[in-house]
Parts: C-alpha cells; structure tokens; sequence
C-alpha cells in the first residue's frame, strides 16, 4: 500500500536529515509516494496548503521564524491552517546520549490552538503592551479527552494536570475543574494536578515520577522542552500534531548553520519523527525495526557532533541500515 505524505524538508540542517529518513524508510519496505513543498520567502502558499490537506500526514523539519512584528511563524499559521489542536511530545532518553535521567519516559500532551497562539497583542500606550491569553471550555475539554485517550491506548497509569490556577483562578481554574471531570470518566487512570513552577521543580528532581502530562499551550511548551532536556536533549522528543483527521509530525531541532552542507549533523531526531509518522499510518512492524536500530546504534557508542564527536548523516545511516 502507497502513502501519500507532505513532506516540508525546511532550513538549515533539515534537508540533509529528510534525505537520511527518505532512505531509511525505503530500506524497510514501506512504500510513501513524497509530495515536496518549501516555505520560502512567501511563506505558507495555497499550493502548500492544499498538498497538506489532500495528503494529510506531513513530515515537517525545522523551518526559519523570522521575528516579523505583527505575524505569527510559519509553522504556527501552519497548525492553524490546517486545524492542528493538540500536539504530543513522547519523551523517552536514548542510552548513551548524556540524559540527566536515563530510561526516563514520559509523554506531554499540549493544547495548540488557543492560549498565547490567540495572537492577540496590542499597545495599551507608550511602552505598555497587552497580550490576551484566550482559554474556552470546549478546547480544555478537547485536549483533556485526548490526554486521557491516548494515556488508555498507550498504557499509562496517571495523567498530570499542568496549570496556575492558583493565580489564574478563572482561566486555569477552569482548566483544572475541567480536566478532573474527564478524568473521572477514566477510572482506571490516576489523575494528578501540580502548579506549574512547582512541577518544575519536581522534574528537576525526579522527572520518573510523572507518567503523562497535560498541559494547555505556553505551560506545554515549555515542560516540553524541559522534559527532553532532562532525556538527553535533541534526540528524545519528536512532536506530532493533531486535528482532525490530519496530522503533522515535526522536529523541533535542526536549526544548526554550523553544521549545514557539512555532512556532521545528526538525523537522528528527524528519523524519531518519522518513526512516530509511520505508528499513525498504520506500520507499526517498520516503526518498530527503526527505533529498535536507533537504539542498537546508541548503546554501541554513536558519537554525533553534540556529544563532542563527528559522526554525521552518513555514519548514523549506515549504522542503522545495517542493523534492519
């Protein structure tokens, strides 16, 4: 069976680590008939657009977001555009990758469409600025289905509950009051609830003692980040955003200029990526060979550029390709 995927190899680093995953996929059997698109200049077209919603699983690289005052980043008025509202990050260390806790394994479920992405800011006067953080029921009630949802599907045992209510009484409070009745709608699943800067703190300490996160957009965004930090940094969290009947798998890292043309980068966490493309489209044996292989390949001693070594796309491909 053909499938049918967008794939948007974006800047930097991102078109030498896409070629690396083109060739691994192939390698396993797995057929994708790849429709190329570039977010260039013009940014977002309609011929990129429709590509993504005829196609409706994109694999994405790193693409520039150029601070445009006024202007949300392409890849924002990407998930916008295509109605992408929860986006789930899988964190899991990889061995020998300098993790602060190895075996760490933990999932963030983020809410994507509304929160800071409202976009909504404004000059109130001089040198005083306005910026609306919109939180609505029916999207609190969304996200912490899915969370819950996927926490089922996936085996896990408790769902965490990131918020401020304590100062947001209202919009995060009503997040929370939200999230604790879905929750009790899955009773086979514990549900936790920590404040925010508390839960920092407590993943600094001991990050294995969270199974799932929830959390709404900026509080998500930056427990990601801190959870794969943690993992061992660029290589334990590949990210995949969902709508409705569409699906965008991204790497959050690439953005490496040093590195660029050079051959040195490590395309390891764009094939994770992908690995988390071929679970949604149904290849689960090919997903399966390929993190088995990323794994092999790491506790026999891979040593990439941020690791202090030089091994780079070729080395780490052939590496994996000879274990499939």
């Amino acid at each position: 069976m053909a499938h049918h995927v967008t794939l948007i190899p974006g800047d930097w680093i991102g078109p030498e680590t896409c070629a690396v995953v083109q060739e691994i996929i192939a390698s396993t059997g797995v057929d994708i008939r790849w429709d190329t698109q570039i977010i260039g200049e013009d940014g977002l077209t309609e011929d990129i657009l429709a590509s993504c919603r005829r196609n409706r699983v994109i694999l994405k690289a790193k693409t520039d977001a150029r601070r445009i005052p006024g202007q949300l980043p392409p890849t924002i008025l990407l998930r916008k555009a295509l109605g992408l509202w929860a986006t789930i990050r899988p964190v899991q260390a990889l061995p020998n990758v300098g993790a602060r806790f190895e075996a760490l394994d933990l999932i963030v479920v983020r809410e994507t469409s509304e929160d800071i992405y409202s976009g909504i800011e404004h000059e109130v006067t001089a040198g005083v600025y306005e910026a609306v953080k919109v939180t609505t029921r029916a999207a609190c009630e969304r996200i912490s289905r899915l969370a819950y949802e996927h926490a089922r599907r996936r085996g896990r045992s408790k769902v965490t509950i990131v918020h401020k209510s304590n100062i947001m009484k209202q919009s995060d409070g009503m997040f929370l009051r939200v999230a604790r009745e879905i929750g009790r709608s899955f009773p086979d699943i514990e549900t936790d609830e920590v404040i925010v800067d508390a839960l920092c703190m407590r993943m600094v300490r001991n990050p294995r003692q969270f199974d799932v996160l929830l959390a709404l957009n900026l509080f998500g965004d930056i427990v990601s980040d801190l959870a794969s930090g943690l993992a061992g940094g660029i290589t334990a969290s590949p990210s995949a955003s969902h709508g409705s009947g569409i699906a965008m798998f991204e790497n959050p890292h690439g953005k490496a200029p040093e590195l660029t043309g050079t051959g040195r980068a490590n395309p390891i966490p764009m094939l994770r990526t992908a690995v988390l493309m071929l679970e949604h489209l149904g290849e689960t044996e090919a997903a399966a060979r390929i993190e088995r292989a990323i794994f092999a390949v790491c506790e026999a001693g891979i040593s990439t550029v941020e690791l202090g070594g030089a091994d780079g796309c070729v080395e780490i491909k052939d590496a994996i390709l000879s274990r499939l």
